[in-house]
């Protein structure tokens, strides 16, 4: 079996890397033509540089290059353009030499559009396939047929809201999570109990949170929410705030649900026996691991997102308050509804293993002596 595995992955290397060199040489079959730099080193020219009343400094510069079209009806020609671009690249772009570009020419003079990149993504996957099949073996594949099956069903969903113009998109995007949650579960650990009552664990701890929040944010009358800045086109913002809220804890919901669920599941297989309390207690101190280092990774997700709009209001001198106003306002809500959501599960979970999993006669068995002890109790 570890030959096998191991013979896997160097099939799946070798078939990545001829991918990853087949996608790097490919000009056909873009919207652009593909074309080259010719140079093995850029003239680049400083233009000017410019510093703003608080002192930040940038500047910009030209770009002389030789690109020889790959593609297309021009293919062949060399052309000599310029790029000017600001260092920063926040909406300029600075092209390297011997890299593929894509371009496009009107009525004789070539424009460059952006950097080739497609075999970068390829080599990415590969990587990615490849230390999957390593660490997890044949499983890995039903993973990545898991990720296939959510981005075909998330592409759908993205058709329809666009379809219907984000109309009922709470409701839809609620929909959205009960399906994927169930096909990412469903194919990955198969239709049984366990993926059921993880499922049903998911879902509890999902919704819960999030209309928990809902009736918050609706009670304190949706104060400090800039949804305008949240960079939502012509659709309801409002709305897809709270889209992006549930996919958000639905992603944090569910692999804590997996973890507890899983673990019980294994140790009630292997103690039958074990009493509510035990397992209760089980679950609790397994939430208490897994909670902490989930909603760290929450916040972190959080902060690497917002790090650069929050690093240029910092540089343009705004208050603590404007930044978080405007930067993180958004981001902090989708946490803390998402940490909301981890804590419950813990209960949800534990819960659901014992009611569902648990030996149901000796479940009912405990349950009697422990009300028959508390009528003791209550007599004396």
């Amino acid at each position: 079996m570890q030959k096998k595995r191991w013979l896997g992955l160097v099939l799946l290397l070798i078939l990545g890397l001829a991918l990853t060199a087949l996608t790097y040489v490919k000009t056909t079959g873009y919207k652009n033509d593909v074309a080259v730099i010719t140079d093995y080193k850029i003239k680049d020219k400083l233009l000017k540089k410019e510093t703003d009343i608080y002192g930040n400094k940038d500047e910009e510069r030209r770009q002389y290059l030789h690109v020889k079209v790959l593609s297309g009806k021009y293919k062949g020609k060399t052309y000599t353009v310029t790029n000017t671009y600001i260092p920063s690249q926040l909406v300029s772009q600075k092209y390297r030499a011997r890299q593929r570009v894509f371009i496009q020419i009107y009525k004789g003079v070539l424009a460059l559009i952006s950097p080739k990149r497609d075999w970068v993504l390829v080599l990415t996957l590969t990587m990615t396939f490849g230390l999957l099949l390593a660490i997890v073996g044949r499983r890995s594949w039903l993973l990545v047929f898991s990720l296939a099956v959510s981005w075909i069903l998330f592409y759908i969903l993205i058709l329809w809201d666009v379809q219907v113009n984000g109309s009922g998109i709470v409701w839809m995007f609620s929909l959205a999570d009960i399906v994927l949650s169930f096909f990412s579960l469903a194919i990955v650990q198969g239709i049984n109990q366990k993926m059921l009552v993880t499922w049903l664990a998911t879902l509890l701890g999902l919704f819960v949170s999030f209309w928990l929040c809902y009736a918050v944010i609706k009670l304190t009358g949706e104060s400090y929410l800039n949804y305008e800045m949240g960079d939502y086109a012509t659709q309801d913002v409002r709305g897809i705030f709270m889209a992006q809220t549930l996919l958000g804890v639905l992603g944090a919901v569910m692999d804590e649900a997996t973890d507890i669920v899983s673990s019980l599941y294994e140790l009630i297989q292997h103690k039958p026996h074990i009493t509510v309390k035990e397992l209760v207690q089980s679950g609790r101190t397994m939430g208490q691991e897994i909670m902490g280092p989930l909603i760290n990774v929450l916040v972190l997700l959080f902060i690497s997102e917002a790090l650069p709009e929050t690093i240029l209001y910092f540089r343009d001198n705004n208050t603590i308050g404007t930044t978080f106003n405007f930067t993180m306002s958004l981001g902090a809500t989708q946490s803390a509804v998402s940490a909301i959501g981890i804590v419950l599960t813990v209960v949800f979970a534990t819960g659901c293993s014992l009611i569902f999993i648990k030996d149901k006669s000796s479940l009912k068995s405990e349950l009697k002596a422990a009300i028959k002890g508390l009528e003791w109790g209550h007599k004396e």
